[in-house]
């Protein structure tokens, strides 16, 4: 029996969802041949957990109080995190620190400057979520198979390499860390977004989206990494076209934007919850 994990992008509940969180949309025209038009710009940037964290039990939402219990806690974190740096720190120790989190790479890495995961959770219907996820009901992402756990370890090897200041990887059979770039997993040479999808989520930071419709396409582009996937409108895919290709039901989005299918997965892409 194979376990799966339903986001609340297939539920009716994420458009309403949209409705509140794409208030900075930019007004979009109606053309005359669709009802609806997705042109726009969209931030998805959001507190809600990915997976239900596990002080919530089997809480599918949470109240005020606990919604403002996780952005203060957010605001505590990047308050501490934007700290000024002390001018006469001495040097990293030789090898670095050993936390290679969040692009540390042993020396340290993104302070608050840089990171904008969102500023407060959404809210449905007067319904505050304690999780994206939605099925299986404790909202958390079911355990990844030992072949998934295999196949991203292969794919993020790079990210777990530890430098520890020595040519390491000369005793060791096969290529080196700094071969060339293909020994860099494809989210560190920044080909691949970390939360670009699919399924497309909030991350620490680039949650900004931008849609193009026009009568026979959808595209939309991430600022993750400029990942752009082009939706033919009710046309099967051409053979070849690439990764990032879907369709959607052209009756079904005289209603709501129904994302049908989607056709080949890279590969590479792996689902990585960004927060």
């Amino acid at each position: 029996m194979k376990k799966r994990c339903i986001f609340l992008a297939e539920s009716p509940a994420f458009y309403l969802w949209c409705a509140l969180v794409f208030m900075t949309c930019s007004s979009a025209a109606l053309a005359s041949d669709r009802a609806v038009d997705l042109s726009g710009f969209y931030d998805s940037g959001t507190l809600t957990p990915v997976s239900r964290p596990q002080e919530f039990g089997d809480k599918q939402f949470m109240t005020r109080e606990e919604a403002n219990k996780v952005t203060e806690n957010m605001r505590s974190l990047i308050a501490t995190s934007n700290s000024k740096s002390d001018p006469d720190r001495s040097a990293p120790k030789l090898g670095g620190d050993g936390n290679n989190g969040l692009g540390a790479g042993g020396v340290g890495g993104y302070n608050a400057f840089w990171v904008d995961p969102g500023s407060d959770v959404y809210e449905i219907d007067g319904k505050i979520r304690t999780s994206i996820i939605y099925d299986p009901p404790n909202g958390r992402q079911p355990q990844m198979t030992a072949k998934g756990m295999g196949k991203m370890a292969r794919n993020f090897a790079s990210f777990a390499y530890n430098n520890d200041g020595t040519a390491s990887w000369l005793s060791k059979q096969g290529p080196g860390p700094f071969d060339g770039p293909e020994t860099l997993a494809l989210a560190e040479r920044c080909l691949l977004g970390f939360s670009a999808g699919p399924p497309s989520l909030p991350g620490l930071y680039n949650n900004f989206k931008r849609i193009i419709q026009t009568d026979e396409h959808v595209m939309i582009l991430l600022e993750m990494v400029h990942d752009a996937r082009i939706i033919k409108l009710n046309i099967l895919p051409t053979p070849g076209l690439g990764p990032n290709c879907g369709i959607f039901n052209r009756k079904a989005i005289q209603q709501v934007p129904i994302l049908k299918q989607t056709e080949p997965f890279h590969q590479m892409k792996i689902f990585i919850p960004a927060i």
